[in-house]
């Protein structure tokens, strides 16, 4: 996410830039069909805003916003969206009692936004899952269905800076599977691809859903684990050491240790950390601690002022 204070970005942006918050609250809105609820499309009266926010488990201040930009790709600040919304409710009964029929609320979106508001110029409007499910492969790897870098880094900027706002703590696990260079030779890129896709399924089984299992780079894996510190983290990548481990591989025996493993650096957010990139640097020295020792292990980083690494 920006770094920059949201109140200084202009009323409203055309711009077509997804981030994670987005995303999420786009796939509430059309998982559950609350927009169609909310505007009486699909129920005999419209739901009222409180709930509204209960259903969606949302909170004040971000819903009518996201409202606009599921339906048109428009960011407007909140008390400005409210009122549009508001005004788009009645402009559909007033058309749609014209016309004799239900316009729906996507047509009079567009029918306020072009004929009635006139602020802004060229508005458009897609289907709300379809464009959910295109920003949706903007931030997965096509190959494994992991997190690609681009979500890492806005997921990674927005823990780093919740830490250090209000001192809470979260884990990144670097992950890098041993040998695989060898693997890939040996077994060519189909077969490495396919250890690939079976390393991230291992992932996603061995983590939690509220972690975020990131494809860093070729071999390399990024996890990063909110309100885990460390104790907790180490736990984890443990029993994703184990797991890769104990999970057997096509023709791996021809590996040098006869198992395709994978090496674990793990750290935790503290205070002395300035940037995500400092952060990334104590996991990968761990990181390279782990393959220096032999492979197939994890090891922690542990703030100056513990003293070493582990």
């Amino acid at each position: 996410m920006s770094d920059t204070d949201p109140k200084a970005a202009p009323e409203q942006s055309t711009g077509s830039l997804m981030n994670i918050e987005d995303l999420d609250n786009l796939k509430k809105l059309t998982d559950l069909r609350w927009i169609e609820i909310a505007s009486g499309d699909v129920e005999s009266h419209i739901q009222d805003d409180e709930s509204a926010l209960d259903m969606i488990g949302k909170k004040p201040g971000t819903y009518y916003r996201d409202i606009i930009f599921a339906l048109i790709q428009i960011r407007l600040p909140e008390e400005e969206a409210q009122r549009d919304w508001k005004e788009i409710l009645k402009h559909k009964f007033l058309i749609s009692e014209k016309l004799g029929r239900n316009v729906g609320i996507h047509v009079a979106t567009l029918d306020y936004y072009t004929n009635i508001k006139r602020k802004i110029i060229n508005p458009k409007i897609v289907d709300a899952h379809e464009y959910v499910d295109t920003a949706s492969r903007a931030l997965i790897d096509d190959l494994t269905r992991a997190y690609n870098r681009h979500f890492f880094d806005e997921e990674f900027k927005r823990l780093f800076a919740t830490a250090r706002q209000s001192g809470t703590v979260f884990s990144l696990i670097m992950l890098d599977l041993d040998h695989f260079k060898i693997y890939n030779d040996i077994n060519g890129h189909i077969q490495g691809d396919l250890a690939l896709i079976e390393t991230v399924r291992i992932l996603h089984a061995v983590c939690s859903p509220d972690d975020s299992v990131t494809r860093y780079g070729g071999e390399e894996f990024a996890i990063l684990l909110p309100s885990q510190p460390l104790n907790l983290s180490l736990r984890t990548a443990e029993n994703i050491r184990s797991a890769i481990c104990d999970y057997r591989f096509v023709n791996e025996q021809q590996l040098p240790n006869k198992r395709l493993t994978a090496s674990l650096g793990v750290t935790a957010y503290h205070g002395e950390l300035k940037s995500t990139i400092a952060m990334t640097e104590e996991a990968d020295a761990a990181l390279y601690q782990a393959k220096n020792a032999g492979r197939n292990q994890v090891k922690a980083f542990l703030s100056s002022s513990a003293g070493q690494q582990l």
